[in-house]
């Protein structure tokens, strides 16, 4: 199999910009864990939207305490697009109307760049 491509939209990077004051490896510790995503490992949202647990380098809690994000699988898994990105120590969860609106607006980036 492929390996998928990864976008990283600009909404995204937004999101990443602000972690990464606090945590400066947030990049890579992504980049490694969504190099070896295993979708079964993922929680599925439904719409190939699944819910990833990352671990951070920056933070000793884990994946139980670190990072949450979700992502896009596009075209059967040829493309991964994280939606939004959060530290869990932060944020319980994200609401479903919080999820559509990373999604909407990731969406429409792309879209306008086509």
């Amino acid at each position: 199999m492929t390996q998928p491509k990864l976008y990283f939209s600009e909404h995204f990077q937004k999101q990443l910009k602000k972690l990464k004051r606090k945590y400066p490896q947030i990049k890579n510790d992504i980049l490694a864990i969504i190099n070896q995503l295993e979708t079964d490992a993922a929680i599925s949202i439904g719409k190939s939207i699944y819910k990833i647990r990352i671990p951070s380098s920056d933070m000793q809690k884990g994946k139980s305490g670190s990072f949450r994000s979700y992502i896009y699988l596009y075209t059967k898994n040829t493309l991964i697009i994280p939606l939004c990105i959060y530290a869990k120590s932060k944020i319980e969860n994200i609401s479903e109307n919080e999820l559509k609106y990373h999604f909407d607006q990731t969406i429409k980036e792309i879209i306008e760049k086509l």
